[in-house]
């Protein structure tokens, strides 16, 4: 049976636990099996909501033994030998146990399903439910009419990444599943700003602490991406919706927090997230003996940074901050940015000029990140008072540039994930010449726009979906008409754009026909057009040929 160096650790402990009875231990023990569930394989639906199953299948990926739940009789058998559950997973068959002794731990690997363990956490457990909150400060929510058009705060960052005309088009996140990980989301449900905001729900995978009351980092990550207050502020998708997971314990730091992040990126999983933004990222522990070397930045080494590969293997996009140890001793990025697969996000200026704090790279085993580069140096936040500041780092940019990818992606949401961080990268400014500072660079989402529109599939008498079709009616002239609509008529809104994403003309119905004229000009300059249909909920995208 193996230990997984456990044995120094177990003589500390044992001595340890007998000068101070209040420490408690935490192990993530690794599983042989998950019992018997494979009875469940024929009903994913026990354990996928119907959204992810449907993202599966969008994404071509197969349900498979992974997703499948630990057996419940094996939580069951490890309480009964004094371990209390504190986190699990199913992709790595590991659950985390907490022990009031860490001489108990040779019970645990007695266990017939029971294959190793690992130490990742001690302290003295707290009781930290309903804490007082900070007030909000003076959160008047300004008049927004006649505003709709203004970035206000936020325009540097979007002129950055040349993203002005991807949101004027009407590109905002819609249809996106975002799931926000992270330290915690102080007064984001009640802050007045985010009022306005898709948040489809919310859970804590700490045992500590709640989740609106334990940090504002997450809200200041949140603010980048989902407020929307033209003319002051305005988010890289405000019109995506949300859920807020909170996994970092922000009083000590151990690599149990790996284990609650994996367990958030697998709940994210369950219930159809498309895309993730975690700004969170490990390489020290207040244990020093369980830091991370450089040498272990391999995109192998790192429970999370598995994890992360896991969720794209599962059809997910992850976002990651960089790091911001590029002027401490440490200068490389954190797990889990060292991923092959996610989308790895340094810092610079609004001037595009590279922040010193940017954690840089190679990894270990010499691959490329940062991947890309967004604002994150005086960028637009929002904090626990409601009040609008401006904040460092690259857990500012990962966000930021992430609504864009969301608001990408809303252009086509059946876009496979690979496509679209292959053509977000490739708009960026120094794709032929990457470097282990900026990566490909800066994304240009015009340019990104132009290149999913033109992938769509061009249509040239008709088309027609569930609710809406449109008629090639005259040579210079279309007809959408709404068929059994869900909401009422001036709910639905049309977006005309030419050929390369520029918005022509804006309509409202006011019964269930439209009639949308193409002017002379357009088609002289233009072999396509492009209708954006927009309801409550829904937004889609059809290209024509003229």
């Amino acid at each position: 049976m193996k230990l997984s160096g456990i044995t120094f650790f177990l003589f500390f402990c044992i001595t340890l636990s007998a000068q101070n009875t209040q420490l408690q231990y935490r192990f993530r023990v690794y599983l042989k099996d998950k019992g018997n569930t494979l009875s469940l394989f024929s009903e994913p639906e026990k354990f996928l909501t119907p959204k992810a199953i449907e993202r599966k299948k969008q994404q071509q990926v197969k349900i498979d033994q992974s997703d499948l739940p630990i057996s419940p009789d094996y939580f069951s058998q490890l309480r009964n030998v004094g371990g209390k559950t504190i986190s699990h997973s199913k992709w790595f068959k590991t659950i985390v146990i907490q022990l009031k002794d860490s001489s108990q731990i040779g019970a645990v690997l007695q266990l017939p399903f029971v294959d190793s363990a690992r130490y990742v956490w001690r302290g003295i457990e707290r009781n930290l439910r309903n804490p007082l909150r900070p007030r909000l400060g003076w959160t008047d929510c300004p008049d927004k009419s006649g505003q709709e058009h203004s970035f206000g705060l936020t325009i540097k960052q979007f002129a950055l990444h040349n993203a002005q005309q991807m949101v004027l088009s009407g590109f905002t996140g819609t249809g996106i599943n975002v799931a926000v990980i992270d330290a915690g989301f102080t007064n984001a449900d009640v802050i007045p700003q985010f009022g306005e905001v898709n948040l489809e729900g919310f859970k804590n995978f700490v045992p500590e602490n709640e989740i609106f009351a334990s940090s504002d980092h997450g809200t200041k990550v949140f603010s980048t991406m989902a407020v929307n207050l033209p003319g002051i502020m305005v988010g890289s998708a405000p019109s995506a919706t949300y859920y807020l997971l909170r996994s970092e314990d922000a009083t000590s730091e151990f690599p149990v927090e790996e284990d609650y992040w994996v367990r958030a990126v697998e709940y994210a999983d369950s219930i159809g997230i498309d895309l993730i933004n975690s700004s969170l990222g490990y390489t020290a522990f207040d244990d020093t003996t369980l830091n991370y070397k450089p040498e272990n930045l391999d995109g192998k080494t790192s429970f999370m940074t598995l994890a992360a590969d896991k969720a794209y293997e599962k059809g997910m996009i992850l976002v990651t901050s960089a790091g911001n140890e590029g002027n401490k001793p440490w200068q490389k990025i954190s797990a889990p940015a060292d991923a092959q697969h996610v989308l790895t996000v340094g810092a610079v200026g609004t001037d595009s000029i590279i922040a010193s704090f940017s954690s840089k790279g190679l990894t270990a085993d010499n691959r490329l990140k940062p991947d890309i580069v967004s604002a994150g140096k005086g960028t637009v936040t929002i904090g626990y008072n409601g009040q609008i500041d401006f904040t460092n780092g690259t857990s500012l940019s990962s966000p930021f540039v992430a609504g864009l990818v969301a608001s990408l992606w809303s252009i086509n949401p059946g876009m496979n994930r690979a496509e679209v961080l292959d053509i977000v990268k490739r708009s960026s400014d120094r794709y032929n010449r990457p470097d282990s500072v900026y990566g490909y660079g800066i994304p240009d989402f015009g340019k990104a726009v132009k290149t999913v529109l033109n992938r769509l599939e061009p249509r040239e008498k008709s088309f027609t979906e569930d609710c809406f079709s449109i008629l090639r009616s005259a040579k210079d002239s279309f007809e959408i008409t709404l068929t059994e609509p869900d909401f009422s008529f001036d709910a639905y809104k049309v977006t005309v754009l030419d050929e390369s994403g520029n918005p022509i003309a804006k309509y409202g119905f006011e019964n269930e026909r439209l009639t949308v004229p193409v002017q002379q000009e357009v088609k002289k300059a233009d072999q396509f057009i492009h209708f954006v249909l927009k309801s409550p909920s829904t937004q889609k995208t059809i290209r024509f040929k003229l």
